[in-house]
């Protein structure tokens, strides 16, 4: 645990930045303290001050200021009264003044003698206290010590030094650390979310600079992940719905061709074995190949509608719906006279769109064809086409039976019927609208079913170019 913190980028940043400060700053104080000129100072020159204060302090003050001259400078001291004081002898040092001076004889006999020497000094002056009318004579005796200033003054100044250095330094770290580490964390914090596949929290991007540029950079790659996923789950839930279409579609195709199957193989047969009125070669061979015929024409849906599901694409070229339309209706000629169907066309020019011509016309068969089939004889189907805000909007309606609302949303699955037996005696291989709404949506547009109150309207909608 101790390690893992020690680890965290924050503690490093501020442990270096603290340490650098830190040796910063003492090394700053030991190169003024190692290249200031000297300032050499002698205890001498503090005499004629002490003198000074001890003519305004009593007796007992002064006691206070001469044991710290003597405990600060190194000299000694001894105190005589004037009257008593003879020069041309030793005389005895009074020992009611101070705790530092001179009290015996024997010291000041010691004091006399070291001060002979050549570097050593002697002197004396007289001194009176403000509340003792008695004047003192005090001799001096300085060694010939000398301290240099600046030194003093440093070693004085050390502690105080060392803690505006370290508060200094505690306090910078600590903002240096915020400053960097604080933005490092919140990106590292994105950064997991991210990894639980969550996008929505996004970094701070304002910085101008590299921890700005790194946020802009993970706001980027977060969004282009996200739309990725959006996407590889999109394409995911495509597949399977795919795949699941093909399983209900093959399962449908299988069912839809078992029945032609066990017709031609129950007219063979009763051919082959001359049964009852499957003698009758030349009738159950003209019915045969009707059924060859409607399993090829089945086939063959079942293989477009394959390819179609199969296909990411489809090749487009620029194509005009009004000219589709119009070979459409020309083609369905005999089935209008057969079924008495007389058409109101309303057609613009030049309905262009890109798209597959030959695709788009399977399409729009398959809805004209059942709108005629399932149009009452003698009535008008109406087929118009117009460029609706930069659609083209086919319409094709017929006159007729409406079909059950809760047939009309499976219309475009295949191989659906309205009617419950699911026979197809009575209509075509009921993959003619799954393959007409595969085709449109193929190419970017979208068609619909929808009852009017006297028939069934198809609705054709496609990207206008």
């Amino acid at each position: 645990m101790q390690r893992r913190i020690i680890n965290r980028l924050a503690v490093k940043v501020f442990l270096i930045s603290f340490i650098v400060q830190v040796l910063s700053g003492l090394l700053i104080c030991f190169v003024l303290y190692s290249q200031t000129p000297e300032m050499l100072y002698s205890p001498k020159d503090e005499l004629d001050d002490l003198l000074t204060e001890l003519k305004d302090v009593s007796k007992e003050d002064g006691e206070i200021l001469i044991d710290d001259f003597i405990r600060r400078t190194g000299m000694d001291l001894a105190f005589f009264e004037q009257s008593k004081f003879i020069t041309t002898q030793i005389n005895d040092p009074l020992d009611d003044i101070g705790k530092l001076t001179l009290k015996t004889v024997s010291e000041y006999r010691k004091a006399m003698e070291s001060s002979y020497e050549p570097e050593h000094d002697m002197g004396s002056f007289a001194v009176i206290f403000n509340d003792d009318p008695t004047e003192y004579i005090v001799q001096y005796f300085d060694y010939g010590v000398k301290t240099n200033l600046i030194p003093r003054a440093v070693s004085k100044s050390y502690p105080l030094m060392i803690a505006v250095v370290v508060s200094l330094s505690l306090v910078s770290s600590f903002i240096y650390t915020m400053l960097f580490a604080r933005p490092v964390k919140k990106l590292s914090a994105v950064s997991k979310n991210m990894a639980e596949m969550d996008f929505s929290v996004k970094c701070d991007d304002r910085r101008g600079d590299e921890i700005g540029d790194l946020a802009r950079d993970l706001n980027t790659m977060s969004e282009a992940l996200d739309q990725k996923i959006k996407e590889l789950e999109a394409e995911i839930k495509r597949v399977k719905e795919l795949e699941s279409q093909k399983e209900v579609f093959f399962a449908a195709a299988s069912h839809e061709l078992k029945t032609p199957v066990t017709v031609l193989e129950g007219n063979i047969r009763g051919m082959i074995e001359g049964v009852g009125p499957y003698e009758d070669h030349e009738e159950y061979l003209s019915r045969s190949l009707r059924t060859v015929k409607r399993m090829e024409s089945l086939i063959n849906e079942i293989l477009t509608a394959s390819k179609m599901q199969s296909a990411s694409d489809v090749a487009m070229t620029k194509t005009d719906m009004a000219e589709v339309l119009k070979d459409k209706i020309r083609e369905s000629d005999e089935l209008f006279m057969i079924r008495d169907i007389s058409l109101d066309e309303d057609i613009d020019s030049g309905l262009y769109f890109n798209g597959n011509r030959d695709l788009t016309g399977l399409a729009v068969s398959a809805f004209i064809s059942n709108a005629v089939f399932y149009s009452d004889e003698g009535t008008t189907i109406k087929v118009s086409a117009h460029n609706e805000e930069g659609q083209i909007a086919v319409l094709i309606k017929n006159r007729g039976a409406s079909i059950d609302e809760k047939d009309l949303e499976h219309l475009f699955e295949p191989f659906y019927r309205t009617d419950s037996s699911r026979s197809s005696r009575d209509g075509g291989s009921g993959l003619g609208l799954y393959l007409a709404k595969l085709i449109i949506t193929k190419q970017g547009g979208d068609c619909s079913l929808c009852n009017t109150g006297n028939g069934v309207a198809a609705k054709i909608i496609l990207p206008s170019i």
